[in-house]
């Protein structure tokens, strides 16, 4: 009797556990079911946040997240852009957008990081810099992401990073994490951000032909000075204008100018040979350009303004113009003139030189800050899954120019940029129904084959590729993370050699002295810190090619 009494109630028992067992692995899958933060992508048997449970956008219950953005001057209030509407549809993620104005983004941005008053995250080219990202991150403000880039939690950027291992390198912080996620844009556009122009009517009235050479460039501007090009009877043309500052230097200074001379030049002088950081500015071939184009000057060639002038200046010159440097003309005289303009191949020197600056490392054109998740969000899994969306190829194309169906239509297989509104350009209307300046990726093959290129892209492209692209030897450093330590030594010194440079040029293109003051300007360059400056950025660039 004892015995039936104990197997009784040892059946009892057993009952009662798996009963108890079921009851708590029910609660639990509910439970994960209504907290996304728990929750594993629908083709995914694991999660960063120890849970099996699968789930899918959108998501059964809302979630908001707050994240901090930069506007561009020309967005409108991110949270009525058609863009994350529809992602907030397709998600059920809710965005509580702090869209800072462009001019107040570098106050409100050290606020924020410096009272600590963190948002969950970070959104867009525009908010952190590379120095935020790296000193925030290791002090933990910002978290490593580098867990979450897997195939499972963000298969869309982790297959970007598979097949291009560089990008991994580009967004690795020196301590060997992942605290920013990048934009991406592979377009021979930036190749080339500068090209140079020639007033083709003003060439046409003088029969002249377009410049293949230094030494033809010359003559020509000398006839736009000396044969009334424009026929109205006025010395008022300017041959030659530019814009030598450090913000346009690269788009609308010389800098290529100097590649007929062996080597290209650029704001920070900075360009890869060889495996070998040079700063081109210390270079003999920089001072043979110099030399050369002071008689540029001497003769009223080129404008002595453009050492000083701003962009506004150099437009405001427009309709008296032979020639400048520019992204494409229309950014210098407007579309009204545009077509008066022909670009200038890369000339050659008077020693057979022909080079022009590559302004994208390995054809790569990337921001490596576009987003960072902070550690106060408590859904930094969900937050990842949301950001992944942005970089599946067309959802990439529609942050950068606008929702598929509005400022996008499809016609036969590709994506064509729609007529905007009457009263609103293109740029106006993408620019309010997008981020544009967003994390995402675009590349190369995207162009011509899913996205039709503009009018104004193919321009500039094939110009590049008929007149720059066999010449562009001069390949300026990649986007790199730097230390904290780095920063600080590059900041310390860059600013009073790069100024040094910029003053010396200039003043040796107006009075030519450079051969009588260059052994000196060396010497000086080296007192700097030169040096010093080469090492730091040929530590960090041996550092990210060892990363790859």
């Amino acid at each position: 009797m004892k015995k039936k009494l104990f197997i009784l109630l040892s059946l009892i028992l057993v009952i009662t556990t798996v009963l108890a067992a079921c009851g708590s692995n029910n609660n639990g899958a509910e439970n994960s079911a209504n907290n996304p933060n728990n929750m594993a992508s629908d083709n995914s048997g694991n999660n960063s946040d120890s849970t099996t449970e699968e789930f899918s956008f959108p998501l059964k219950e809302p979630v908001t997240i707050k994240m901090v953005a930069c506007k561009h001057p020309n967005n409108g209030p991110y949270e009525e852009m058609e863009f994350f509407k529809q992602l907030e549809e397709k998600t059920n993620v809710k965005i509580d957008w702090d869209d800072i104005d462009y001019s107040a983004c570098e106050e409100q941005r050290n606020l924020i990081l410096g009272t600590n008053d963190l948002p969950d995250a970070f959104y867009g080219n525009l908010i952190l810099q590379d120095n935020d990202v790296i000193k925030y991150g290791a002090e933990g403000a910002l978290i490593p992401l580098e867990d979450y880039i897997t195939e499972d939690i963000m298969p869309n950027l982790y297959k970007l990073l598979e097949e291009n291992p560089t990008y991994r390198s580009v967004i690795t912080a020196p301590d060997g994490h992942i605290y920013s996620l990048p934009n991406i844009r592979e377009l021979m556009l930036w190749l080339s951000p500068d090209m140079m122009f020639l007033n083709k009517v003003w060439l046409d009235n003088l029969g002249l032909e377009v410049p293949t050479t230094t030494e033809e460039l010359y003559d020509v501007l000398m006839a736009f000075k000396t044969q009334d090009p424009n026929g109205n009877g006025e010395p008022d043309e300017i041959p030659f204008s530019f814009v030598y500052n450090h913000i346009h230097y690269n788009t609308q200074g010389i800098g290529s100018l100097f590649g007929a001379f062996g080597r290209a030049d650029w704001s920070n002088h900075l360009f890869v040979e060889d495996g070998k950081v040079v700063f081109s500015a210390q270079e003999p071939e920089y001072k043979e350009a110099i030399k050369y184009f002071h008689k540029f000057f001497a003769d009223g060639l080129f404008d002595k303004e453009s050492l000083t002038q701003d962009n506004s200046q150099l437009i405001g010159k427009a309709d008296r113009l032979g020639g400048f440097f520019a992204w494409l003309p229309f950014s210098v005289v407007g579309a009204e003139l545009s077509d008066n303009y022909v670009a200038v191949p890369a000339l050659e020197g008077p020693n057979g030189d022909r080079v022009w600056r590559k302004a994208m490392w390995n054809n790569m054109g990337v921001n490596p800050t576009a987003f960072s998740v902070t550690s106060v969000n408590e859904h930094p899994e969900l937050t990842m899954r949301w950001i992944d969306l942005h970089y599946h190829p067309d959802t990439s194309i529609e942050a950068g120019w606008g929702p598929i169906g509005l400022t996008l239509v499809e016609k036969d297989g590709q994506l064509v940029l729609n007529d905007p509104p009457e009263g609103m350009t293109i740029d106006e209307y993408v620019f309010k129904k997008a981020p544009v300046e967003a994390p995402y990726a675009i590349q190369a093959d995207t162009y011509g084959s899913r996205l039709a290129l503009t009018e104004k892209d193919k321009e500039k492209i094939d110009t590049i590729k008929e007149n720059y692209l066999p010449y562009m030897t001069s390949e300026t450093l990649p986007g790199i993370l730097y230390s904290p330590e780095e920063s600080e030594q590059i900041k310390l010194l860059s600013t009073d050699i790069n100024s040094y440079v910029m003053e010396s040029s200039a003043r040796w293109m107006l009075e030519g002295t450079v051969e009588e003051e260059w052994d000196e300007y060396l010497n000086n360059l080296k007192n700097m810190g030169l040096d010093d400056l080469l090492a730091v950025h040929q530590q960090a660039y041996d550092r990210f090619l060892s990363a790859q």
